[in-house]
């Protein structure tokens, strides 16, 4: 358990449970495969790494420690059931996976309403606005305005020196893909993309600062600010 509950009051924080060790971050960019998500799984079960399964990717990933996601709208829609025609999933099937998802579930402050009460919530390190950086505060995110960056800061404050990027592509595919999923019944606006790429560079040094190495094992990302490998080299 890396998420704890503050006495009395609505917000959590994290606990250095996952000190030195290795965090995938599997985010929702069109690069991700299901190939990576069982050789990840094999890590996993032999305890070689951690993970964190950002929105959908709890449909196929459903072993992750954790599963997060910054939008109220996104938790209400899938408790609800949301049909996933590219994982042959109908919408109750998907609700199944949702309600039966075993590990912690963390959402941040500020993204429309705030989470159910069985959500962990962490603060918005600068409510109400965005921001860039890394939040080395227990209970509070910065949020990249993106959830890949909020999902690594997190992994970050849980004691984590090495993160791996999964579905962290920073762009749409060459055929316009934006989701391995399929996309969200919200369209990523354009503009968007150089918001995401701008975050990661500039929490740059302040991981390198924190000790925290980055792998991007994306393939095709757009995001430059780390070394770029193969998910077996990230992995060893």
């Amino acid at each position: 358990m890396i998420l704890r509950r503050l006495p009395d009051s609505r917000f959590s924080e994290v606990l250095p449970g996952w000190r030195g060790e290795t965090v995938v971050i599997f985010g929702g960019g069109p690069s991700l495969t299901m190939d990576q998500v069982e050789k990840v799984r094999e890590a996993h079960q032999r305890g070689r790494c951690r993970g964190i399964a950002i929105n959908d990717a709890y449909l196929v990933a459903p072993w992750a420690d954790v599963l997060y996601a910054a939008d109220r709208l996104w938790w209400l829609a899938h408790a609800a059931g949301v049909a996933k025609p590219l994982l042959g999933l109908s919408a109750d099937q998907a609700r199944e996976r949702f309600s039966a998802f075993p590990g912690e579930r963390c959402s941040i402050q500020g993204t429309g309403k705030n989470a159910d009460e069985p959500i962990h919530l962490l603060r918005n390190r600068d409510h109400p606005c965005y921001s860039v950086g890394l939040s080395l505060d227990p209970g509070a995110l910065v949020t990249g305005r993106h959830g890949g960056w909020q999902a690594l800061n997190l992994a970050v404050l849980a004691g984590a020196k090495v993160g791996i990027l999964l579905g962290i592509d920073g762009r749409p595919s060459p055929e316009g893909k934006t989701h391995w999923h399929g996309g969200h019944a919200r369209a990523t606006p354009a503009a968007s993309y150089g918001q995401y790429r701008q975050a990661w560079s500039a929490g740059e040094d302040a991981l390198k600062a924190a000790g925290v190495s980055v792998l991007n094992a994306s393939p095709g990302s757009a995001i430059e600010s780390f070394p770029k490998v193969n998910l077996a080299e990230a992995l060893a």
